[in-house]
């Protein structure tokens, strides 16, 4: 008799609970903090971004930051001052170089100041050969070949990101390096894609971690390359400092989560080493190698 009591019960709690509507709403109340983006490349001229930060529901642009002082620092003594230029965009015309320590300072008169530091590897030094897999038109003109790489690893912690660029009718394309098999080979993106060469993809990024390799040389071949006579064909090697690989990392984890068949799923924290704020300082080295 009390488990009949029981059952009459919990069901007209169920029926009592699908009979009512209740507004969920969410608080979207948002302090704005100041976003600094900014990756330092011993090739290039310093540049960086400052913005504000926006709210989950809001579909507005990021609102420029315009007045700031923002100071870089190598070691202890000012490197220099980047100057505003437009829409909160700020440029140093100086180079930073590999090996040295840089801290950036931005400081505005409304937000508590920015801090955060970086150490700029050294490019990858790169050995490589070219070798034909199949000519594709009589002529030879066209014809796919693969990329035979001995990548030598300097010593301590390094993470590799690998790219191709080609230019076709004066329009360039960039994209991650097709799918290499190796053991060294970080397959935090992997989907499984029975028609590829090795039966995975790699979207939006190809990622090598010296990992169990450190100071070895990294033997890998990357396939399937197309050469066309009017094609320009580049692979880039990035050496990421620990925040920008941390920071590209998440955001491909984030975007393959967003482009996900699941209905729901939770958004990866986009990391940052701003203090006080948001956004990414950190520092890269890339060797090119074209065709």
């Amino acid at each position: 008799m009390k488990k009949i009591i029981f059952l009459c019960v919990l069901f007209l709690i169920l029926i009592t609970n699908m009979s009512c509507e209740k507004d969920v709403t969410f608080d979207f109340d948002h302090n704005p903090k100041l976003v600094l983006n900014c990756i330092l490349n011993p090739d290039s001229i310093v540049s960086a971004s400052l913005t504000l930060s926006e709210s989950l529901d809001s579909i507005a642009n990021f609102v420029p930051v315009k007045g700031a002082e923002i100071v870089l620092f190598e070691g202890n003594d000012i490197f220099g001052v980047l100057e505003p230029t437009e829409n909160g965009h700020y440029n140093l015309d100086k180079k930073p170089k590999t090996g040295k320590t840089y801290k950036i300072e931005v400081k505005t008169k409304d937000h508590s100041p920015l801090f955060a530091t970086t150490t700029v590897p050294k490019p990858p030094v790169i050995e490589y050969s070219k070798t034909i897999t199949e000519y594709i038109t009589p002529d030879s003109t066209i014809y796919t070949f693969g990329v035979n790489v001995k990548l030598k690893d300097n010593p301590g912690r390094n993470n590799y990101w690998i790219y191709q660029k080609y230019t076709v009718n004066g329009v360039q394309y960039t994209r991650p390096a097709n799918a290499i098999n190796a053991p060294f080979l970080d397959g935090f993106n992997k989907i499984v894609d029975p028609d590829s060469n090795y039966g995975y993809r790699l979207p939006l990024g190809m990622r090598l971690t010296d990992e169990g390799f450190d100071g070895q040389v990294l033997e890998f071949v990357i396939p399937d390359l197309v050469s066309i006579e009017e094609r320009e064909h580049s692979l880039f090697f990035s050496d990421a400092d620990q925040h920008y690989d941390k920071h590209i990392k998440t955001i491909i984890l984030n975007r393959m989560k967003e482009t996900s068949e699941l209905p729901f799923f939770e958004p990866v924290q986009i990391y940052s080493n701003i203090e006080n704020g948001y956004g990414i300082f950190g520092s890269c080295a890339i060797t090119t190698i074209d065709f």
